[in-house]
């Protein structure tokens, strides 16, 4: 006696077509698995400005403020005096101590850069764009739509003109809800501040609280200040077109912002910095991010490179956390990479387009 057949079972399913690259990454990011991001790159894969951000900003996070400071300086070194790739690696390699887990990465996009000059070039750029672009990811916060951010600045495209670039942010910023591009456009505002005035974060925020938080008319005076330089007027035009702008929105902000203005113009508002001999404000904001995840700890840990604690995040992975560290340190490594950018960079083009 035989038992019944019984129906073969069903053939599975085909497997779902596999996702784009730049989807992938983005699932991945979404995750907060910034380390996996880099490890489900193969060997072939073209290091995007996107993952040359990512690999950067998670090396700032593992290293002590002076010496994210002093990277980017030995970088800006080299190329200025147009050294070989090899050069970089060597010199550059020892700050991953605390990021082991990028060292290979590193290499991996330093041996592309022996292959093709150009992208050297767009790693500089990205680099010195760091953190204008850790700003503004904290804006966007959506990993796909700061990733669409990076792809409109064509920091890739050594062919795209000025005219180009400005026309493709300004098509992304379009897209934008309003309050969102008003929060890009005081990132960029700030940034070029900062870089043509010396404005420190502190004395920013200081401004911003005398004008009783009015994001535009913050923008509108941080612009006005720069005609001192951008086009030589004498500071008693650049205060009365301040005096004009105040007025017609926030009339009461005008007694305090006149001595603002005053104390600014003699250099009230600086504070030492103890790492490069200039001056900048202490910066208390935050800047580590529960994405990175999975990065450094192990055999080898560097506390010299950083300061940090491992705790368990509900993911049930591992993520960094400040351990009694400085803040001010953050911010003025944030201002020092901001200094040593080239004029013609675009992050640079970008904030001089935003206020003008």
């Amino acid at each position: 006696f035989l038992p019944p057949s019984s129906p073969p079972p069903p053939s599975p399913p085909p497997p779902p077509p596999p996702l784009p690259q730049h989807a992938h990454n983005s699932k991945l990011i979404a995750k907060g698995q910034f380390s996996s991001f880099f490890l489900h790159m193969t060997d072939a894969s073209i290091p995007s400005t996107y993952s040359q951000f990512t690999l950067f900003r998670e090396l700032s996070n593992s290293l002590y403020p002076h010496d994210w400071h002093t990277f980017v300086e030995t970088w800006h070194s080299m190329v200025a005096v147009n050294a070989p790739v090899a050069e970089f690696t060597y010199n550059l390699i020892p700050f991953f101590s605390n990021a082991r887990k990028l060292q290979p990465v590193f290499q991996r996009y330093m041996k592309f850069a022996q292959q093709d000059a150009n992208l050297l070039s767009t790693m500089t750029t990205v680099l010195m764009s760091t953190p204008l672009l850790d700003r503004i990811q904290g804006i966007l916060q959506a990993p796909r739509l700061f990733q669409a951010y990076v792809v409109a600045l064509k920091m890739d495209d050594a062919s795209a003109s000025h005219t180009q670039v400005m026309n493709s942010i300004q098509a992304f910023l379009a897209t934008l809800p309003a309050h969102t591009r008003l929060a890009m456009q005081r990132v960029f505002a700030e940034a070029e501040a900062s870089d043509s005035l010396g404005l420190t974060p502190s004395t920013q925020e200081t401004l911003f609280n005398l004008l009783h938080g009015d994001t535009q008319l913050y923008i509108d005076v941080l612009s006005a200040l720069q005609l001192n330089q951008s086009r030589n007027w004498a500071w008693d035009a650049v205060v009365a077109k301040v005096k004009t702008l105040v007025l017609a929105k926030k009339p009461p902000a005008w007694a305090d912002t006149e001595q603002f203005l005053e104390r600014l113009h003699w250099g009230g508002y600086q504070d030492y910095d103890e790492y490069s001999g200039g001056y900048v404000d202490e910066y208390d904001g935050d800047d580590w991010y529960e994405e990175e995840a999975n990065l450094g700890g192990g055999d080898g840990y560097d506390y010299y490179y950083a300061q940090t604690s491992l705790s368990t995040s509900s993911s049930g992975g591992q993520v960094y956390e400040h351990k009694d560290a400085p803040q001010a340190g953050k911010q003025e490594a944030t201002v020092e990479a901001t200094k040593v950018q080239d004029p013609s960079q675009v992050a640079d083009s970008l904030a001089r387009m935003s206020v003008a």
